[in-house]
């Protein structure tokens, strides 16, 4: 019988401590991982899933705390929310729109591809569901709401199915992201966009002048108190709207407010940005984020993953590839912040939210910012997605 040993929230910080500098160590001495900008989380994260995976085959699996890691996430969505002024929301609603059209397609093309397989094959239609949009695009997520759907509809093991397929497409996505966007980057000679960088330095240069001769220190703890108040503001957001019927994840609606919060600041005149200090905030928490959410990943799940389930998968693998060298590029701008959405979409199209944003942290810490890609992201790769994916899956349940 499997013995769960529980780390507390206290202990599971220490060990996402140890998993990025144990990260962070790897890249170092293996050049490889550095060259092709996969994230330090992801690599300490699968070694700490890796030493669990030997627990588990003893009897044993560690369990971690997940309070800090949603915490992490609220926060650092939060400060993008902070670094997002109205011209930045303007230029990227049109890619949005392209961005939304795209995710439908390929929520059917992986759905056609798994059904497809299975009419040729003459396989299980359920089974090859869990190989499609349920577990590429839709991520855990969704397995854990569709998963019991599929047992009602006859699929022994549905869930764990859909799990074991999450997991592939969960490690994969993280792993190819950053090397497809490291290869549009320097193909076509990008350069990140400091127009919005510019842009708060000239809309706050009063306000930086008043602040100037603060210490960090006093900086710092403005920055954390008001993303505090934004952090309940947001929770209040969600909890209001999910009266009326769309439920919010927490960080997106921290994030809304905080952009209410930095236009009406920038209208006023009396709420300096702080960038530097957002920066320090938003790269740590979203370190810790990672550093948990890799860390947790239970590889014994692939052991449930069948014949039919990898050749799909496959497919869905090659399918995202192309789509990210000829289609979403080019459709999201053929500029840096594109390259940067590119690889955040290998992410979320075949994995996880988390892949997408691991694989836009590693880029952006290399190339530099892209406020647009972690506005957009969040937003399509989320909210959006998974309630397309979700009414796409029920009406293919339907009409089987």
């Amino acid at each position: 019988m499997l013995q769960i040993i529980n780390l507390d929230l206290f202990e599971t910080v220490a060990l996402a401590v140890v998993v990025l500098f144990l990260g962070m160590f790897i890249k170092k001495k293996i050049v490889f991982l550095e060259e092709y900008c996969i994230p330090s989380p992801v690599i300490g994260g699968l070694v700490i899933a890796l030493v669990n995976y030997i627990f588990y085959l003893c009897g044993y699996a560690f369990a971690f705390n997940e309070t800090i890691e949603d915490l992490c996430m609220v926060v650092f969505f939060t400060t993008i929310g902070l670094q997002v002024d109205l011209r930045i929301i303007k230029k990227s609603f049109l890619t949005m729109v392209i961005l939304l059209v795209f995710v439908f397609a390929l929520i059917v093309l992986q759905n056609i591809i798994a059904l497809g397989t299975a009419f040729i094959f003459r396989g299980d239609m359920l089974n090859a569901m869990t190989a499609g949009s349920i577990s590429m695009m839709g991520g855990a997520g969704v397995a854990e709401i569709i998963g019991p759907v599929l047992e009602d509809f006859r699929l022994k093991n549905g869930q764990n199915l859909a799990y074991g397929m999450c997991t592939l497409g969960f490690i994969t996505s993280a792993l190819i992201g950053g090397p497809i966007g490291r290869y549009l980057i320097k193909k076509h000679n990008l350069k990140p966009n400091l127009e919005s960088v510019k842009n708060i330095r000239k809309k706050n240069t009063k306000n930086d002048e008043k602040t100037a001769e603060l210490p960090f220190s006093a900086k710092l703890a403005k920055v954390i108190y008001r993303i505090l108040i934004i952090m309940g503001l947001g929770m209040v957001l969600c909890d209001v709207l999910s009266i009326f019927g769309p439920v919010l994840p927490d960080y997106i609606g921290a994030m809304f407010i905080a952009i209410i919060v930095r236009n009406i600041g920038d209208i006023t005149g009396k709420m300096p940005v702080y960038p530097v200090e957002l920066n320090y905030i938003g790269a740590l928490s979203l370190s810790l984020f990672l550093a948990i959410d890799f860390m947790n990943i239970a590889i014994w799940q692939l052991s449930v993953i069948n014949i039919t389930q990898i050749f799909i998968f496959i497919m869905q693998f090659i399918l995202i590839t192309i789509l990210a060298f000829f289609v979403i590029f080019r459709i999201t701008g053929k500029d840096y912040d594109a390259a940067v959405i590119t690889a955040a979409t290998c992410g979320f199209g075949l994995g996880a939210s988390s892949s997408a944003i691991s694989n836009m942290m590693v880029l952006v810490g290399k190339y530099g910012p892209s406020i647009k890609s972690f506005l957009l992201v969040p937003i399509v790769g989320t909210l959006f997605a998974d309630t397309i994916n979700s009414v796409v899956i029920y009406f293919i349940l339907w009409l089987l």
